[in-house]
């Protein structure tokens, strides 16, 4: 497995147990901390894969405003 492989294998797995932690707080109404670990590892890795030449974050950001937009339209939440 090289770098960029390792690297979004990784990120697979930190994105997978803060969805986990979600669900646990939904569940078991839990509190935010393990979640804002998890957020935190997910944050880590985005930062290293910018770092590693795969991602733009301002190509990232741009996507999460034009994101943002859409939760206006689709969703109840006061985006």
């Amino acid at each position: 497995m090289d770098q960029k492989q390792e690297l979004l294998t990784i990120f697979m797995e930190e994105c997978a147990e803060a969805s986990i932690e979600a669900s646990k707080i939904i569940r078991f109404n839990k509190g935010y901390q393990l979640l804002e670990s998890e957020i935190g590892d997910v944050m880590c890795m985005i930062q290293m894969i910018e770092e590693a030449g795969m991602i733009s974050m301002d190509s990232v950001l741009a996507c999460a405003d034009a994101k943002r937009e859409k939760l206006k339209q689709w969703s109840n939440l006061d985006a």
